[in-house]
């Protein structure tokens, strides 16, 4: 199973999730709807068992629990999902030096693709140096150079990508 297949059954999931919470909530609220116009049609809306009032009051604290709930599930999972994957870019990336760190990293976060000019304001490294690195990482099949004219555009693998992006 690749990792992004995973990534699509796990969201997938977690709609499904949200919408069984709020269908739930939506059948309470109907149910309870129609038990109150039930009781006012056969005037037995005393009041006597649950007041109306206290009704209304009862099912829109029950809405706010049951949407915060929900939020709460999908944001923690989310955040959990996000740290691991953070945690599993850095164990990776240490297998680089330093500089070759520097430019994947840039790479990463500008979603896998960069002009070559770019790295000189993202990293601080000179261009010189710039060009070596990206030597050193052509050899080690982890980018790719395509030139546009006198523009070159950086590229992670489409491997990388799909893992890191």
């Amino acid at each position: 199973m690749k990792l992004v297949d995973f990534k699509e059954n796990q969201a997938v999931r977690s709609i499904f999730l949200v919408l069984t919470i709020i269908l739930g909530f939506i059948f309470i609220v109907l149910f309870t709807t129609m038990y109150v116009s039930d009781a006012i049609r056969n005037n037995n809306a005393c009041g006597c068992v649950i007041p109306i009032p206290y009704m209304i009051l009862i099912l829109s604290s029950l809405g706010l629990f049951v949407g915060s709930l929900s939020s709460y599930l999908l944001i923690s999972k989310h955040l959990k999902e996000k740290k691991q994957m953070i945690k599993n870019i850095e164990f990776t990336l240490k297998f680089l030096d330093n500089d070759e760190r520097k430019l994947i990293t840039e790479l990463i976060k500008n979603k896998g693709s960069l002009n070559q000019s770019e790295f000189e304001k993202l990293t601080g490294l000179y261009r010189v140096k710039i060009h070596r690195v990206i030597e050193k990482l052509l050899l080690k099949e982890l980018i790719q150079k395509t030139s546009n004219g006198k523009v070159n555009k950086i590229e992670l693998y489409p491997e990388l990508k799909e893992i890191f992006v």
